[in-house]
């Protein structure tokens, strides 16, 4: 529950020795039982620890306010039950309760910077900003240059999402010469919400601006932007991470990575193959994948389809190199020899909606009539937001001479994807093509006020429409406005 491995206390830190069991069933039992500091504290966390397994939230957290508040009242002069408190409060968003149990514990604990910090953020969540940056300016101060007091004040900043306030204390670690290499590191790698990520990146370009020959702040910065899909600056910092450490295994990783993202395919295997004979056999093992798809990128395709043979007689349940693999020959309309490899990668990963989609179009070109529809029946099932099943069944009916089942399964696709302009616009060519002018004009029209940039699809479904006078005009009052009388 808490960031204070110490938790600001006066007992020994070493391995509690007693029965924690004991103490809970003492301590529920037994109103007039009188416990130590450490041993209420090993009693909430017991608590705690049960709290995040249980469903009932509401229980556990009325359990660990009852043990804190028997701290709070016998120990007023320890801090670490009210700042475990106003924890507990802050996870209930009962920020104006959390802030008067901080309040409290000053009247004790005035020159205790962890009360400050706490409070601070308590302010920040309140959207307080002036008095959270005031209350932290006064709990650095207390600080002083604690450098592992600051590392947990930074913990605790980010934690709460706090990033303007964890600047200035990152900026006093960094000053102090303090380790926040790991703590940064910890949250980039629990995070998968882009928009925290992008709050972390001013700290990670301010850690390379104070120290530019940090190979660990490069490539920290390096891996926050690939996460952002910022691969052009990803490949800039992770080149700076190998350049000052050639040995840093990970940052050329990341590098590799970040090339082949960004479609420098060339650059990828030039880099993998001078990499693989400097470091020791299998070290980018778990990139060879991508390095077969880098060849086939550039017309190897031979070499492409030898490295995923070496892929899956090493590993045969790696699904992306089977699927790829496939591609390699669905892209060449070979499509016979690419459905033994797509099926494959379907039966061991049938939630990929990619693999489903493209094996079922492999199974239509391919002529296998009792295959296609029945999958995409399934995929529609299991995946009805995702237009690429709606659009390619939808094909798959209208050559076949089933235009009017494939305006029902289109109209079915629009209903689990209302306003996806692709299908509106495949829909608007279907019913012309059908003899449906009205309803055409009408659904193309509703498509070019939600995007008109996307009205080509037409045209790539339908090339025979670039005759319709009538689409052309109506497409025309919206894309070139300025061409209308």
């Amino acid at each position: 529950m808490g960031f204070f491995p110490n938790d600001w206390d006066d007992e020994e830190q070493d391995d509690f020795k007693g029965n924690v069991e004991e103490l809970v069933r003492e301590f529920e039992t037994n109103k007039e039982a009188n416990f130590s500091p450490r041993e209420l504290l090993e009693i909430f966390k017991f608590y705690s620890y049960n709290q995040l397994m249980s469903t009932d939230s509401a229980k556990g957290f009325m359990h660990m306010k009852t043990v804190l508040e028997q701290g709070i009242d016998q120990f007023p002069y320890i801090p670490v039950f009210a700042i475990h408190m106003a924890e507990v409060l802050m996870r209930e968003k009962s920020y104006r309760m959390a802030r008067r149990y901080i309040s409290k514990a000053k009247e004790y604990s005035s020159f205790e910077p962890a009360l400050f910090f706490v409070e601070a953020a308590i302010y920040g969540l309140e959207g307080r900003k002036e008095k959270a940056l005031e209350t932290m300016k006064e709990g650095m101060e207390l600080a002083g240059e604690d450098d592992q007091a600051l590392e947990d004040f930074l913990e605790l900043l980010i934690h709460y999402n706090q990033f303007e306030l964890a600047l200035p204390v990152l900026d006093r670690c960094l000053d102090l010469d303090a380790d926040v290499n790991y703590i940064v590191e910890k949250w980039l790698g629990q995070m998968n919400d882009k928009q925290i990520i992008r709050s972390l990146l001013p700290m990670l370009e301010r850690m390379v601006d104070k120290d530019p020959y940090s190979e660990e702040a490069w490539y920290l910065l390096a891996n926050a932007s690939s996460d952002m899909e910022d691969y052009e600056k990803a490949i800039t910092a992770y080149d700076f991470a190998v350049t000052i450490n050639e040995n840093f295994l990970e940052a050329w990783v990341g590098y590799l990575e970040a090339l082949y993202e960004q479609e420098n395919y060339n650059t990828f295997i030039k880099h993998y193959e001078e990499q693989a004979l400097r470091f020791h056999p299998g070290a980018f093992e778990e990139l060879k994948g991508l390095l077969a798809w880098s060849h086939y990128e550039i017309g190897k395709i031979k070499e492409a389809r030898a490295l995923y043979h070496e892929v899956l007689k090493k590993s045969p349940e790696d699904s992306e190199s089977w699927y790829s693999m496939g591609l390699t020959w669905h892209y060449e309309q070979e499509y016979g020899k690419a459905i033994p490899y797509l099926e494959k990668a379907y039966g061991l990963n049938s939630v990929e909606a990619d693999y489903g989609v493209v094996l079922a179009a492999a199974y239509f070109g391919n002529g296998n009539a009792d295959k296609w529809e029945p999958l995409y029946e399934v995929l529609s099932e299991e995946f009805p937001t995702e237009e690429e099943v709606w659009l390619d069944w939808c094909v798959a009916l209208h050559e076949t001479g089933q235009s009017d089942k494939a305006i029902t399964i289109t109209q079915e696709g629009i209903k689990h994807n209302p306003g996806n302009t692709k299908l509106l616009y495949r829909m608007a060519a279907l019913c012309y093509l059908t003899g449906q002018q009205a309803a055409a004009i009408y659904l193309l029209e509703t498509a070019l006020s939600i995007n008109a940039e996307e009205h080509a699809q037409m045209f790539i479904f339908a090339p025979e429409l670039k005759k319709a006078g009538s689409l052309l005009r109506l497409i025309a009052r919206f894309t070139n406005p300025g061409l209308q009388t």
